[in-house]
């Protein structure tokens, strides 16, 4: 597991890693030049080398972090002047002396801070306040979800005064590493595209790996209207899938239509050849079965 222990593990180089990013930059040789915060052009330069860490006493992150600098006045149009940008881990900068905006970021955590750069060489460390994030779900304890029907989002603990939470984070992948700024996060499990949901909310704590294992009440139905019990599903069938209360909650014209369907009840309808067919059926968590309609005359 990337060398994370189970539950929370220290995180360190090896949290970049399970980023799964392409490789480990190394400082480069020459450092990158910055414009001048000023209107004027300057030739002198100070080098100026910037790390990032997820806590005060961590290591250096080696990958995935995205550095900005801006200078300090908003221009015409009311944003900072974007002077340079890197990416990867430690980088060094030429800069004139003068002041500036340094932006760090790393997935859904980051760092602001302005810097004077006066004098000789210097050395700005961020710490990041961040740990990662790995989520996963299952069906049943037996049953696992399949990663192609899985997403997960990410919203802000908080509410405004709408009632309404902030999106953070959207569509992420299970089993991905994900760093997030230290904070108690409210965790929206998808499971198909229709209604299977779970919800959680989640404690991430700095320099730390939270995993959690959410559980869906929901399962995957196939449906075939036949002839017989056991026989081929009959082409050119139209459908439409009620739930208890009677509204439509998804339609198809395939001949197999697969789909999840969180636990509960619900009513299939089958239309061919200008006659309609239903049946009842019930979903039962983890349970993935094929639901078959009698096309009985």
């Amino acid at each position: 597991m990337c060398g994370f222990k189970a539950g929370f593990a220290r995180l360190g180089a090896a949290f970049a890693l399970c980023l799964m990013l392409l490789a480990i930059a190394p400082l480069a040789a020459s450092a990158q030049p910055v414009g001048s915060p000023g209107e004027q052009p300057q030739t002198e330069t100070r080098r100026v080398t910037m790390e990032a860490r997820l806590t005060g006493d961590g290591t250096p992150i080696t990958d995935g972090l995205e550095w900005r600098i801006f200078r300090p006045a908003p221009g015409g149009d009311g944003r900072l002047p974007e002077l340079a940008s890197a990416s990867g881990g430690t980088k060094a900068f030429d800069m004139a002396p003068g002041e500036y905006f340094v932006h760090v970021a790393y997935g859904f955590a980051g760092a602001v801070r302005r810097i004077v750069v006066d004098g000789g060489d210097n050395w700005q460390v961020f710490h990041l306040n961040a740990g990662g994030l790995k989520l996963a779900a299952v069906a049943a304890p037996d049953a696992p979800i399949p990663d192609r029907l899985l997403r997960f989002d990410v919203f802000s603990h908080e509410v405004d005064e709408r009632g309404v939470r902030r999106l953070i984070a959207r569509d992420m992948r299970p089993r991905q590493v994900v760093p997030f700024t230290e904070g108690t996060y409210h965790v929206v499990s998808r499971f198909g595209a229709l209604n299977a949901e779970t919800r959680a909310d989640l404690r991430v704590q700095a320099g730390r790996l939270t995993e959690a294992v959410m559980q869906h009440r929901a399962a995957r139905i196939t449906f075939r209207l036949v002839r017989e019990a056991g026989g081929d599903a009959i082409a050119d069938t139209a459908w439409s899938i009620l739930t208890e209360t009677g509204d439509v909650i998804q339609e198809s014209t395939s001949t197999f239509p697969s789909m999840v369907l969180a636990e509960g009840n619900y009513t299939a309808i089958a239309r061919n050849a200008e006659r309609i067919y239903s049946r009842d059926f019930s979903v039962s968590s983890g349970l993935n079965r094929d639901v078959e309609v009698l096309a009985e005359n």
